[in-house]
This record gives structure tokens, C-alpha cells and sequence, in this order.
């Protein structure tokens, strides 16, 4: 019977490993996306608009974000304001980052209209802020559902001296699916980088029953609204045999449960022998 009770320890051991194994550690995504619509990285002032970074985490099903910029002093300056947040999973897991054109990817172009729109990233999550976003904090929404006819494009909101026809916020419809929502705030000053202050733009949201919560790979996007700068990348949790740029290797929980269970059951065969 004790042999049984051990069996019984183990699984639920590993079982508890598939969840561990389903986190993925701090991963930094760095600002080397352009995208088209200028012809430099940022459209306007440094000091005002650079992004530096994002920080990407996953803890049981709960997904954090931090994005690095200097426009976290300067929301609603001019009208502009804080843009979605935008992922993207495939089925397959394959990877579900493609931006056309090699990095810095200066002719990516996610828009409004599949006219408009080459690029070969499928942005099927965000997380919509919401009526707050001209503010430093406010609740927000994670949703699918949508396509490219639901997004809003930085000239269509702030017309001439942005980053034309590039996406930086959901329209909000009817048919889109709302799957969690969560408090976001601005942080203050984090660092200093090249005479530019930067702070933190923090969202933390339950992916709980959608692809983000298991899926090894997720890209991301995110600008402020006049998209005069815009961050781009994937991050990446990689099965043994994979391996690649900016993943970590987790092992997969099932295999560890198979080994354990057949270890315990040859103890046991020997134990009656």
C-alpha cells in the first residue's frame, strides 16, 4: 500500500512541475523594431517618446508587462495618449512573430485594413486600457476577437505628425471577446539612459483559459498613440530540441511524470519480488 501512496506522491509532484514549467522568467524584449511610416526609430523627440525597453513574465496565469519609456512623464501632451497592448499566439506553436522586411523591420506595417497591412504577425490578443489612458493608471481588458478593421491607427486619432498607419489601439466592439480585466498603472523615474529619463508603464493581467497561458512562444506590441515610436519582439520558452534567440529551456512536465512513474513502478516490481 505504501508503494501505492509513493506512486500517488509522484505524480502529484510532477503534476505540480507543470506548472512551474509553465512560467517564463523576467525576459527583456530591447527597442530594435522601426516599422514603416518613418524612416528612424523614433518620430519626434527622444526625451518625449523613446521606448527602451519591455520586461515580459508569466506566473501561473497571471502575465506581467513593463514597457520602459520616456513618454511616461508626458501623457495627454498634445493629445497623446497610451496605446494598446498587442500579442500574438499560434496554434501550432510556431513562431507567431513575422514582421516583414529584416531588422529593424522599417517596412512592417500593422494598420487598420488588410489593404494597408503587410505584415505576417496575426495580433489575435490585446489589452484594451480602456477610457483612462490619457491618465497615469486605469482598468484594463483583455480581449480577442477582433481583426484589423477593429483597430484605430495613430493618424486616424491624431491626424498629421505621427507614425502613419500604424496600429496603437482597439476600437471597441461588440463581437470581440472579453477574457479578464485588471488594474494598470504609470510608474515614476526608473533610470537614466543617454541624458533620457525613463519610467515604467506597468500592466498585469489573468490569461486563464486562452492560448497566452500555455503558449511557449508570444509576440508583443506596444506605442503610445501617435505610434511616434513603437516596440516589437518575441518571447520565447523553449521545449528540449528547440533553442534560438531569446528563449529560455524549460523540460516538458509530461516527460518528467512518465520517467518518475516507471522509476516507482520498477521499485515496486522489485519490493514484491
Amino acid at each position: 500500500m505504501k508503494y501505492f501512496k509513493w506512486i500517488a506522491a509522484i505524480a502529484f509532484s510532477a503534476s505540480s512541475l507543470t506548472a512551474v514549467a509553465a512560467d517564463i522568467p523576467a525576459t527583456t524584449i530591447m527597442d530594435n523594431y522601426i516599422g514603416a511610416g518613418y524612416s528612424g526609430d523614433v518620430y519626434g523627440q527622444d526625451k518625449y517618446y523613446d521606448i527602451d525597453k519591455m520586461v515580459v513574465s508569466r506566473t501561473g496565469s497571471i502575465l506581467s508587462v513593463n514597457i520602459f519609456t520616456a513618454f511616461y512623464n508626458d501623457i495627454n501632451t498634445n493629445g497623446v495618449k497610451l496605446g494598446d497592448l498587442f500579442m500574438a499566439t499560434t496554434n501550432d506553436g510556431s513562431n507567431p512573430w513575422n514582421p516583414t522586411t529584416g531588422q529593424p523591420h522599417g517596412g512592417d506595417l500593422f494598420s487598420k485594413d488588410y489593404h494597408n497591412s503587410n505584415t505576417g504577425t496575426n495580433w489575435n490578443y490585446a489589452y484594451d486600457l480602456g477610457g483612462d489612458r490619457y491618465k497615469s493608471y486605469g482598468q484594463g481588458r483583455l480581449k480577442s476577437g477582433f481583426d484589423n478593421n477593429d483597430v484605430y491607427t495613430a493618424n486616424q486619432l491624431l491626424g498629421s505628425g505621427v507614425r502613419t498607419n500604424q496600429a496603437v489601439m482597439l476600437h471597441d466592439k461588440s463581437n470581440q471577446t472579453t477574457h479578464s480585466q485588471s488594474n494598470w498603472n504609470v510608474g515614476g523615474y526608473s533610470y537614466t539612459k543617454n541624458n533620457i529619463y525613463y519610467g515604467n508603464v506597468s500592466f498585469s493581467f489573468d490569461v486563464a483559459g486562452t492560448a497566452l497561458e500555455t503558449a511557449n512562444q508570444i509576440a508583443f506590441r506596444w506605442a503610445m498613440t501617435c505610434a511616434n515610436d513603437i516596440i516589437e519582439g518575441l518571447v520565447s520558452v523553449t521545449p528540449p530540441g528547440g533553442g534560438g534567440d531569446n528563449s529560455t529551456v524549460v523540460p516538458e512536465p509530461q516527460t518528467i511524470m512518465i520517467m518518475l512513474l516507471g522509476l516507482a513502478g520498477i521499485a515496486y516490481r522489485r519490493k514484491v519480488k
